[in-house]
């Protein structure tokens, strides 16, 4: 007569969990909750006797026989349904029943109900029907099915909980409250905003979650923080201690923060000193910046931290298994794996993560209370903001704004801040705009060609600075252009160490790539590297010289900054500039890179030709190109106001794969070029069945998993046109991976020379 509440599996076989032993969890992690972040979470004594409710209501419709079935066929236990039940009723909607019993009613205060019925309903997001005939089915499951079950609740008695009956009544009311929330009627819009309805129902997602996992829902906060920062700097960096801003950074603790602060200048150890002892998440744009940041958050607070250290992106369960799979440490990989689980739930004190594993949130998707609870009591940090596109940066200042009015707090910060961001935070509350800090050094000088990347001007600087032992880089805006120039400059110049990096490679080569384009800059021999916008913001290289198109200004200055990158590297007037910049006929057209700024960058630079550029002109230049009055008619800044409004009004995603999609702005597929597969077929269908095994451990499944995306790329979906994919994994893979007829190479990534399109992409 138990009732089941999970399966998970040990050692590959099913172990259960009944609905107590599941609940007991649930609540053992309430109280793990309100002992490390009571205080931050800052909620009365009511607040918390109501998530208990909720926590022991959440679950209830699990007796129901549909549900009881499905886990005891996988025991090989057996469970009867009754007469008639033929279809079952999401177990989150029959535990709205038992809150409405009478016992129930008498005991939650009725301004709490509505908060604790909606957590429990919509802690899935699940369909429901709302007809006549379900109406008079629910009735029946109630009275057939669930009024049987109830005898084997009693464990609630030792929560002060007796439940003696179901009304099948109630079911009308049940579903109508349903319908009420999912049409948005009445005064339901009011409750989704309040703060009380999304703590409970965010930390209640967040308790079930962690109890589901058998994991913490929070972790031991790391102490002293200021204390591990002054000996990393002493040890590592050789430094003096903190800064003045950065010492500053702690009596800001409870602001929230806008930095501008030159690269190298310590903006990350001002975050860190700002963070002090409380909850914090470090986010960055793009999956490798991330990485390198976890890796210094690590250098930071040591070994005896590590554990209370998160990496949180698509990927992250991928991130230095190749290392321990070469010491065959199976219990390390069982750690990482545990810690990558932890990351996932919000539980360390310290997350480095990508901006949309949050910030999808904003867009109110079912369940997106998860989040938003959790960022109420802790910290923000948003570095490097000019790297989104006008479309995310209005979700991720919607979404810094509702924190901030909620009581959590931010910290934006960068080398160059867009004033159009600095308007729109300045509606925050408790803002503290900080001095910019700006590098002196002499890192850039710059030069304006009219001309084409390819030309002729353009070819002979590049064999002049070769000869002079220069290590090059060329950016340009698109991956077909990137493949132009590679060839031709491998055409002219085939003597010369000419190599080529963008995304359209597949991932086992773009990672040696990106090695040795970071290898490659501290050998004491000339190369020249072809890339795009992929190296703008994610990798850590200092080169001698740019070549760039033209672009927008706060990319060009993205770019500038993989040249004289290291501190104490400088350039003197008479020397001959290390940007050049190529104004005309930009590859992109347009589609990357809105004209109307690429123009205004254009005519701002030139006052700067064949100067030095200093960091603090940089900011005097964005501030100058993307004056408010200037973009406000251009298509980047009526994009940024028109998702900005769209939000404002109360837009909501579907679901959280929807919200993922606008905010990543993803329409790709992942595919392995026929090529590709006809070589390795027999190895990839061997990776599939071993990942599709029962008898494969879980760590081997990753590490296969890992190894079938080394042969994949992410191909946006026009670039399909009249082609037709292959869907080459089967259904119970997760991941969909197609077979395309695009040839490829490992030199030149998947070839783009032979199509006929006028669309370009990075």
């Amino acid at each position: 007569n138990k009732i089941y509440a999970k399966i998970y599996y040990q050692d590959g076989k099913p172990v259960s969990e009944t609905l107590e032993e599941h609940t007991k969890n649930l609540i053992k992690n309430l109280e793990m909750l309100k002992n490390l972040y009571g205080k931050e979470i800052n909620l009365d004594h009511q607040f918390w006797e109501n998530l208990k409710l909720a926590c022991l209501f959440h679950d209830l419709g699990k007796v129901s026989s549909h549900f009881q079935k499905k886990i005891k066929k996988i025991l090989k236990e057996k469970e009867d349904i009754p007469k008639g039940l033929n279809k079952e009723i999401p177990h989150n909607f029959l535990s709205g029943v038992f809150l409405y019993t009478t016992e129930l009613r008498k005991k939650i205060q009725r301004e709490w109900f509505d908060y604790i019925f909606y957590s429990v309903v919509f802690h899935h997001d699940r369909d429901i029907n709302f007809s006549k005939d379900y109406l008079q089915y629910l009735q029946k499951v109630i009275q057939d099915d669930l009024s049987k079950k109830i005898q084997y609740l009693d464990w609630l008695k030792n929560y002060g909980i007796n439940l003696k009956n179901l009304d099948n009544v109630k079911a009308g009311i049940v579903l109508g409250s349903i319908q009420q929330f999912n049409n948005r009627a009445n005064k339901i819009p009011e409750l989704r905003k309040e703060k009380t309805f999304i703590m409970l129902k965010g930390l209640l997602h967040r308790l079930d979650h962690s109890a589901s996992a058998h994991l913490p829902v929070e972790v031991e906060r790391i102490k002293n923080t200021e204390e591990y920062l002054i000996n990393y700097l002493k040890n590592i960096k050789k430094a003096q201690g903190l800064k003045n801003f950065q010492k500053k950074a702690k009596d800001l603790r409870d602001k929230n923060i806008l930095l501008t602060a030159s690269t190298g200048m310590g903006k990350t150890e001002f975050a860190i000193n700002w963070i002090g002892d409380d909850k914090a998440f470090y986010t960055l744009p793009v999956r490798v910046s991330v990485n390198a940041m976890y890796e210094r958050f690590l250098n930071i607070f040591g070994e005896k931290n590590k554990d209370k250290i998160g990496l949180l992106h698509s990927d992250a369960i991928f991130y230095g298994i190749d290392e321990l799979k070469k010491e065959e440490d199976k219990q390390s990989i069982e750690e990482h794996i545990l810690r990558t689980q932890t990351s996932r739930q919000l539980s360390l004190p310290i997350t480095i993560t990508t901006a949309d594993q949050l910030f999808t949130s904003v867009l109110k998707y079912n369940g997106y209370e998860k989040i938003y609870s959790t960022l109420i009591y802790s910290k923000v940090i948003i570095d490097e903001p000019q790297s989104y596109s006008p479309d995310t940066l209005a979700i991720i200042i919607k979404g810094l704004q509702e924190i901030s009015n909620y009581g959590g707090k931010f910290c934006l910060m960068s080398a160059t801040i867009h004033p159009f961001i600095r308007k729109h935070l300045r509606e925050c509350s408790n803002l503290e705009e900080l001095e910019p800090v700006f590098s002196k050094e002499k890192k850039h000088k710059i030069k304006l060609i009219d001309e084409e990347i390819n030309s002729k001007n353009f070819l002979n600087y590049v064999l002049e600075l070769y000869n002079a032992n220069k290590k090059i880089l060329v950016i340009v805006n698109t991956v077909k252009k990137s493949q132009q120039v590679y060839k031709k400059l491998k055409e002219i110049f085939p003597d010369m160490d000419i190599k080529l990096l963008h995304s359209l490679f597949i991932q086992k080569d773009r990672v040696e790539k990106e090695e040795d384009i970071k290898n490659d800059f501290k050998k004491d021999k000339p190369v020249i590297w072809i890339t795009t916008q992929l190296v703008e913001a994610s990798l850590d290289i200092d080169y001698d010289v740019l070549f760039t198109e033209i672009a927008t200004l706060d990319a060009l200055i993205q770019r500038m900054g993989r040249v004289y990158r290291r501190k104490g590297r400088t350039i003197q007037e008479e020397e001959n500039p290390n940007i050049y910049i190529l104004t005309k006929n930009p590859s992109d057209k347009g589609k990357i890179y809105n004209t109307e700024i690429v123009n205004l960058t254009r005519q701002a630079l030139q006052k700067y030709d064949e100067q030095i550029l200093l960091d603090e002109y940089k900011q005097n230049l964005i501030e100058e190109v993307f004056d408010i009055n200037k973009i406000k008619e251009t298509t980047f800044y009526k994009k940024f106001k028109k998702n900005l409004d769209i939000l404002e009004y109360g837009y909501e995603a579907d679901n959280k794969s929807e919200a993922q999609k606008i905010f990543r702005e993803i329409l790709n597929i992942t595919v392995i070029p026929e090529k590709i597969y006809s070589k390795n077929s027999e190895k990839i269908e061997n990776i599939i069945s071993k990942i599709l095994s029962k008898n494969t451990p879980k760590e081997e499944i990753l590490l296969n998993i890992k190894e079938l995306n080394s042969f994949t790329l992410s191909l946006p979906i026009f670039r399909l046109k009249d082609e037709y994919p292959t869907k080459i994994t089967p259904k119970n893979i997760k991941q969909t991976i197609y077979l395309v007829n695009f040839d490829y190479d490992s030199e030149i990534g998947l070839r783009l020379d032979k199509e006929k399109d006028n669309f370009e992409f990075l």
